[in-house]
């Protein structure tokens, strides 16, 4: 009962154990990497909320809360929680099937409700010790999907870029095809005033990033575009502004208690699709961090983490939040020491929230159209995809097929697709045979060959298998088995050293092959038997069938086991066996030996 419990109380630990070696020193570190976090995350949290289609304010309240509690339970120190670019842009995408964004009562429950599913979902996750499903998600899955989203995100932004106002909906077309069409009937109503907002709040933020990647260049260019709208005299006439941003806690609290069952059922898709794709993004902005530091991530401690965090959000008006990628790297790059920085980080938002809500009123929207721009723009890893569409095709299919998805498809059906991708090619490999036939040298040593479809006369014929041997090989295996049955070979070894797991029908086909040659008088030996298989074998009567003498285990010395074997095939076939009896002389030079 004790060990239960302190298992259970194992993901709690993580603060408790930062604070046993925690000092002044690390303190004051952590509040000045939190600071320098808190003015990047402001203009990206309300750029973010833009995405999701809800007021700014409510992207600050996630930065606020998730900030705080997701850095506290992370595996990984320094890793910086809140709203995300790719998290907005899925949220839009679920809850804009169910409710329009002019309707803000019924949309800002939708997305609180999908908040709190994801979270529930992530620790449902956590406990079941699911972490190790993202092994199933590629970076080709991943880059397709950010680069879609780049494209979306930059689409999406076109409208607050060029100072148009467009009402949500009536689009008939999916994805960036809907964007443009909402666009073109309303390309007269260009401002040239938030044009040029946007373009000079751009200018800005690359000239400061030349200057010093520490420097808060998006929040410099919301202010200094808000300064020109109050020196100039600007107001809604002359481009659409932020608008009033309430300070303090929310007024009104948007609670999913009356969200349907049937509504629920359709936001699930998202849900797992948010959770999935916010546990991979937490998980690989670890381990970029962990190689710098030598810390280790745990999958399952992220997802609990998340789902705090989001269900603890969810109760405080947030929206779905995930790690930041930018977020996360410049607090370590400010020299954060510990978890805290997180905390410090999330109640510098909300200072300064609390301290400039009334001056958020000013800001334009092409500003943050602008920062959001740029953000797309680096969501797309032209690098990396023109290295794998040079070098490896299938990775390339899947990156494609999956950046197609995301701008054409409902974008929570791309995770999906990339995934079954994935798992499709996965099985593809490993349902491939792994077989090839061991012959001697005039020297001594072994050497490997791809086993071909004559073997000459060869009194044994030496195989060795490799891999997973498990129901997608068996047809495969048992044409094979075929064909050398119908040969000559009185002895067939099967070295087994490589091969990590058989299944029941794979140990079925051997099964009958033994039986097979049995009844010709022929023999079948085992050798480099893992304990593990010889116990599975032996359950399975097989061990019995093939004869004890005739498996021999898995032993310390190279090859000691496959000598074993031919020994026991000399003996069994009555006479000596020299490298003619197991390799063909005469062609033996021409081969490429897979070694």
């Amino acid at each position: 009962m004790a060990s239960l419990l302190s298992r259970m109380a194992q993901p709690l630990t993580p603060p408790i154990e930062t604070l046993k070696t925690y000092n002044f020193k690390k303190c004051w570190a952590d509040i000045l990497a939190g600071i320098t976090v808190a003015v990047i995350e402001i203009p990206q949290g309300m750029a973010y909320a833009l995405i999701a289609g809800v007021p700014p304010e409510y992207g600050l309240y996630t930065a606020i809360i998730q900030g705080f509690f997701g850095s506290l339970f992370a595996s990984n120190e320094f890793v910086s929680n809140g709203p995300t670019n790719t998290q907005a842009l899925l949220i839009a995408a679920t809850v804009m099937r169910l409710a329009d964004p002019g309707d803000t009562a019924m949309y800002l429950q939708l997305v609180v409700g999908l908040c709190l599913l994801k979270g529930i979902i992530q620790l449902i996750f956590a406990a079941a010790r699911m972490g190790n499903l993202i092994r199933y998600v590629s970076r080709s899955v991943i880059i397709g999907f950010s680069s879609g989203a780049g494209v979306l995100i930059a689409a999406g932004q076109f409208k607050n870029f060029l100072g148009i106002k467009i009402p949500y909906g009536g689009a008939k077309l999916p994805g960036v095809m809907g964007d443009i069409q909402k666009l073109i009937p309303h390309i007269g109503d260009i401002s040239i005033h938030a044009v040029g907002v946007g373009i000079a709040t751009i200018a800005l933020i690359l000239v400061v990033k030349r200057i010093s990647k520490l420097f808060p260049g998006p929040l410099l260019g919301v202010v200094l575009a808000g300064a020109a709208v109050v020196m100039f005299g600007w107001d809604e006439s002359h481009l659409p502004l932020v608008g009033e941003v309430p300070s303090g806690l929310p007024e009104k609290l948007y609670m999913p208690w009356h969200i349907t069952y049937k509504q629920a059922e359709v936001m699930l898709g998202g849900a797992f699709a948010l959770a999935l794709l916010g546990m991979i993004e937490t998980v690989a902005i670890g381990k970029s961090i962990a190689s710098k530091t030598g810390s280790v991530i745990r999958p399952n401690q992220e997802f609990f983490a998340q789902g705090v965090a989001n269900v603890i959000g969810a109760f405080c008006q947030n929206i779905p939040g995930s790690a930041s990628f930018t977020r996360s790297v410049l607090n370590y790059q400010a020299g954060a020491k510990t978890r805290y920085s997180g905390a410090f980080s999330a109640v510098g938002v909300a200072v300064i929230f609390l301290a400039c809500a009334k001056w958020a009123y000013y800001i334009p929207m092409s500003a943050l159209a602008a920062i959001l721009f740029l953000i797309a723009y680096a969501l797309v890893d032209w690098r990396y995809m023109l290295r794998i569409f040079k070098t490896n095709r299938a990775d390339a299919a899947v990156c494609m097929v999956t950046f197609l998805s995301a701008v054409t498809l409902p974008l929570h059906y791309a995770i999906y697709v990339g995934v079954f991708l994935n798992i499709a090619l996965y099985l593809r490999q490993a349902s491939q045979l792994r077989m090839a036939e061991m012959v001697r040298s005039p020297s001594g040593p072994f050497v490997e060959r791809p086993l071909q479809e004559k073997h000459g006369r060869r009194t044994v014929l030496f195989l060795q298998m490799e891999g997973d041997l498990f129901f997608g090989v068996a047809d495969e295996l048992r044409d094979r088995l075929t064909r050398i049955q119908n040969d000559a070979s009185r002895v067939v070894i099967f070295r087994l050293k490589r091969t990590h797991s058989v299944d029941s029908t794979v140990l079925q086909v051997i099964e009958e092959f033994v039986e097979r040659m049995n009844e010709l008088g022929r023999h079948v030996i085992l050798c480099g038997v893992r304990d593990e298989l010889m116990d599975e074998m032996g359950h399975y009567g097989l061990v019995k069938l093939i004869g004890e003498e005739n498996v021999f285990p898995t032993s310390f010395g190279v090859f000691a086991s496959a000598q074993k074997a031919l020994d026991r095939a000399k003996e069994l076939i009555g006479g000596s066996i020299d490298a003619t009896d197991i390799a063909d002389q005469d062609d033996l030079e021409y081969w490429a030996y897979e070694i």
